[in-house]
């Protein structure tokens, strides 16, 4: 399969899966769950999950320290993103938390044409303002913000700052790191961080159900395995561009997944604003396919 298609692809399970984090984690949120608690188990999850098929690796790869550094320093964004951006889930709702959060992306896109000099598929920062435009449109009321939601907006504003880092870091890490590896340890060191400082609150599950702990287990596979290691791959095969214009996509999977299950109501603002987002995406891709751009 060719290498832009296969990103494309990865680009857009990814998309998904991270569409579904959200959900999972609003429908398991259902008593006052300590956050760095829930952050670490996430990554527990993902760790399990990753290590039998990262071994080989792990004693067969020779990581630099510097390598390391950034892998720890990308889970350590990630996690305390992880906290904000739940908190965000769990004051605006899921639709709201990632429209806003999902504005990493041009912080993603511009901090990799600075410092990595990276120019592959750069035509897409063109249209990454219509897909924000479509973030405004589902956002904007006619509403003045009060103090409380100024507040609720800033703590969903910082997991777009923290990704938008995170982001950067992990393409750099792809052109010489094994991905399966780099989602391993990031999900190994978050894990290691955020359940040692929390440990003595981890009986906070007791209180959980049956099925919110399965949702909240199930959201710490879509966040890093299903989410984060397929991303690393459209990291390599397309690029920065191209992969974090695809994932601006998201916000209209989490809307229609939302209202189906969380039963949190759509309008018809909303989803216009997310249509606008899908179709700067399609153009991109559309022209970049006929070399238009």
């Amino acid at each position: 399969m060719d290498e832009a298609l296969m990103g494309i692809l990865a680009a857009t399970v990814a998309t998904i899966s991270w569409s579904l984090a959200p959900v999972a984690i609003k429908l398991g949120i259902k008593s006052d769950i300590d956050l760095i608690v829930l952050a670490g188990v996430r990554g527990l999850v993902a760790f399990i999950l990753l290590a039998p098929i990262s071994i080989p690796n792990i004693l067969t790869y020779n990581l630099n320290h510097y390598d390391i550094i950034l892998i720890l320093i990308s889970s350590i964004l990630i996690g305390v993103s992880d906290l904000f951006y739940i908190e965000a889930i769990k004051r605006l709702g899921s639709w709201r938390a990632i429209l806003i959060a999902y504005q990493y992306i041009l912080i993603a896109q511009i901090l990799a044409y600075l410092l990595l000099n990276e120019v592959r598929g750069i035509y897409a920062i063109f249209f990454t303002p219509i897909a924000l435009l479509g973030i405004y449109i589902a956002l904007s009321s006619s509403e003045s913000l009060t103090n409380k939601d100024k507040i609720n907006f800033l703590i969903a504003y910082t997991p777009a700052i923290f990704w938008g880092v995170a982001t950067v870091i992990s393409k750099y890490l792809t052109s010489t790191v094994d991905a399966v590896l780099i989602a391993t340890l990031r999900a190994f060191f978050i894990a290691l961080i955020f359940t040692s400082l929390s440990i003595r609150r981890i009986r906070c599950f007791s209180s959980l159900s049956r099925f919110g702990l399965l949702s909240l287990l199930a959201s710490g596979f879509f966040t890093h395995v299903g989410g984060f290691l397929t991303f690393l791959y459209a990291l390599k095969f397309v690029g920065t561009f191209i992969s974090t214009l695809i994932n601006s996509i998201g916000p209209l999977i989490t809307q229609f997944i939302a209202s189906k299950l969380s039963r949190e109501g759509l309008s018809l603002r909303h989803v216009v604003g997310a249509l606008v987002t899908t179709s700067s995406i399609a153009l991109a891709l559309i022209l970049s396919m006929f070399n238009i751009v």
